[in-house]
């Protein structure tokens, strides 16, 4: 029976070879699968066992006496199930077998491993086909404890090459052992309590504090003979009364706004904080939060491909061709929104600020403003994910999906903290590659003074800069995409499921501040007319704004849509692919530029409403740690599912709330424990310098 088990695990994987053979030969005949196993069971009957093979010359990885232990690890390998067809069409194998019913055996007695690889050509001997690419092979094995990664990688292989001839890429055996905290990630853990606890402490502190100022101020309404509300006697006076302060505290004024600045009782409200200003723009509240969620739905199907734990692998190669699909596809253009709002802002509010100080304008505090406000978010979720992530959870694919991505940022941390990892390294080495965006952002917000200076001194002359740096960075990517002849959906996740490379197009194009600034120049632009527009009151809806929503939509559906045809076979020459990859992004800001402009001035109709609505707010304002960390909560799912899953749009809208919800919950614990502390330590420290320079 055991010996029986033995080669049914072992034949598992070599069913792999009859994928490729049946769809390369285009064979119709009713027997050739009959025939091919037929002929593969004989050859592994003939050669191979894989009890001998584990065995064979290495006294190191042998299975022990224990028959039930034997039973289990044969059981819990990974074997042939059903849908066989899609394999033979597809090529992925993934038979991960029961990673649960592994690692419930003694650790001492086995262990969970990985096989995978990237198969080349394959010579198929045992029916003499041709050659046949497949793309992707992952067998799970559950073996004795004493087999090690290098060993049982060398066994594989050996025991495929008694079956066929191929060359595989990449081949390797991961094990799923203890892994033991390190000292680096003993001290992010010691870290985060200590943040908790002085989080813990100044919201109970202030809180303690506010009801003494109540005790205290009840008592002054009775002494005072203020126990009417309604006396106009005690309005102005203080909560604790003119010189009531506690000779204790004076001198430590720092010291408890500094512990404050962790306070719940504080930073609470000001996220939640639903009122609107007249200088402010509620509009770009909406853009930004649903820009976010548009954000983490594309990652929800990316990562599923990157991971390539997918089982309908053939229905998940044509879900992109599905209409209703084109704006996840497209979800690229969400970015190009928060490119749009940086640009728009920073204009914005800077030349208001030139306005109110007759062009004085503290322009270190601007760029060191920029790194405080964003560099204490960045570094605690590094050192989150860096460190603490690949203790989260645990599965088939989880050390090969973690352990990639912490070598990555053991290489190259200081790349991703210094805002260069766009340049350095490449894309697919980067330590959290979705900071890129970060990268770029950052690099565009050095260049800013060099459009916001002459846009205040020569008025609308001074946006010739901008307008010469548009029309460059339009150039710069035609000529790109021309060159390197890049198709259409360069970027599209039906190429990344076809094995198309994208990684050319993402070092050459999509990461560089240069090929990305078109919609933060058109921001830029906009900020420009908001800050300058004397009246800002509501206008009347007219025909011209009509007009300007309906011109708006079919700009932004255009673009948004633009590559159906393109995906069903509609062909494309290179000059219209380069066109399109030129102009999308560009044109994607001007429609949003429409929809501020028509929310500012009145002509925003029930868009407006939707955009402006208070609710947005909160979420607005968690949109930084949201983006830091929804990549972290999308991979620990992912990467710990035990089973290749079946995507469609149904399963995944489940996935996409139910990350969403997560993400946003672990956003508003970092933003409250740090991003928000982090604003208010810097007006503290500006308060303290100022107060230093006028002595």
């Amino acid at each position: 029976m055991i010996e029986t088990m033995l080669r049914y695990a072992a034949t598992g994987i070599f069913f792999f070879c009859l994928s490729g053979v049946s769809n390369a030969l285009h064979l119709q005949h009713d027997d050739f699968f009959a025939k091919s196993l037929t002929a593969l069971a004989e050859k592994v009957s003939e050669r191979t066992s894989l009890l001998k093979i584990l065995q064979e010359g290495n006294d190191l990885c042998q299975y022990g006496n224990d028959s039930y232990a034997t039973l289990t690890m044969l059981d819990a390998t990974g074997k042939p199930g059903s849908n066989l067809m899609s394999i033979m069409s597809t090529g992925v194998v993934q038979w991960l077998g029961d990673y649960d019913e592994c690692m419930s055996i003694s650790h001492d007695v086995a262990h969970y491993c990985l096989f995978q690889g990237h198969v080349g050509h394959v010579s198929n001997s045992l029916t003499g086909g041709p050659n046949v690419t497949l793309p992707l092979v992952r067998w799970g094995l559950c073996v004795p404890r004493q087999c090690n990664e290098s060993g049982l990688t060398a066994k594989v292989l050996n025991m495929l090459s008694t079956i066929v001839t191929f060359n595989l890429n990449d081949a390797e055996v991961m094990c799923q052992d203890s892994r033991p905290f390190t000292p680096f990630a003993i001290f992010v853990i010691v870290l985060s309590c200590i943040i908790g606890m002085v989080v813990c402490v100044a919201t109970v502190f202030d809180y303690s504090r506010g009801c003494v100022k109540k005790t205290l101020q009840q008592l002054t309404w009775v002494t005072n003979g203020c126990g009417n509300v309604q006396n106009d006697s005690c309005e102005d006076s203080s909560l604790l009364g003119e010189g009531s302060k506690p000779k204790d505290e004076e001198g430590l004024n720092g010291v408890y706004e500094v512990l404050l600045a962790f306070s719940l009782v504080r930073n609470i409200p000001k996220l939640l904080d639903t009122s609107n200003s007249a200088k402010n723009i509620p509009c770009l509240h909406g853009i930004r939060a649903i820009s976010m969620t548009w954000v983490i739905l594309g990652h929800c199907y990316v990562f599923f491909v990157m991971v390539g734990l997918i089982a309908n692998f053939k229905q998940g190669y044509n879900l992109p061709l599905e209409f209703a699909f084109q704006p996840i596809g497209n979800a690229y253009f969400s970015v190009d929104s928060f490119f749009f709002l940086s640009g728009l802002l920073i204009m914005y509010l800077t030349l208001q600020r030139l306005e109110a100080t007759n062009g004085r304008f503290p322009w270190i505090k601007y760029y060191v403003h920029r790194f405080w406000r964003l560099t204490p978010t960045l570094l605690v979720a590094l050192l989150l994910f860096w460190q603490l992530a690949p203790y989260l959870a645990d599965g088939p694919l989880w050390r090969d999906v973690l352990d990639g991505q912490q070598k990555h940022c053991n290489d190259y941390w200081w790349s991703t903290l210094f805002y260069f990892n766009n340049f350095y390294p490449k894309f697919e080495n980067m330590c959290m590659g979705w900071t890129w965006y970060l990268a770029a952002d950052t690099q565009m917000y050095l260049f800013g003074p060099l459009f916001i200076i002459p846009a205040y001194l020569f008025g609308i002359l001074g946006l010739i800069p901008l307008a010469s740096a548009l029309v460059l960075v339009l150039v710069v990517i035609a000529t790109i995409t021309a060159v390197e002849e890049f198709p259409a959906n360069a970027i599209s996740l039906r190429r990344s499921l076809s094995g198309g490379s994208v990684e050319d197009y993402h070092n050459m194009i999509y990461g560089k501040f240069y090929t990305r600034a078109a919609p933060y120049l058109v921001g830029m632009a906009v900020g420009y007319y908001l800050a300058k527009r004397d009246n800002m009151k509501k206008k009347e809806f007219k025909l011209w704004a009509v007009i300007g929503w309906i011109a708006a939509i079919a700009l932004g559906m255009t673009v948004v849509y633009g590559l159906y045809g393109y995906e069903h076979g509609d062909a494309y020459s290179q000059a219209v692919s380069s066109l399109y990859l030129t102009f999308k992004s560009c044109l994607w800001g001007v429609c949003l530029a429409w929809v501020v402009y028509a929310c500012s001035t009145g002509n925003g109709g029930i868009v407006d409403g939707i955009l402006s609505w208070p609710v947005w707010f909160p979420f607005s304002r968690l949109t930084y740690s949201a983006y830091l960390l929804h990549p972290i909560v999308t991979m620990a799912y992912i990467a710990s599912l035990k089973q290749p899953v079946s995507i469609d749009n149904f399963h995944m809208a489940y996935f996409f709330v139910s990350v969403t919800c997560l993400s946003y919950a672990c956003a508003a614990i970092l933003s409250l424990c740090v991003e928000y502390p982090m604003v208010a330590l810097e007006k503290i420290l500006l308060k303290m310098l100022k107060g230093r320079s006028t002595v």
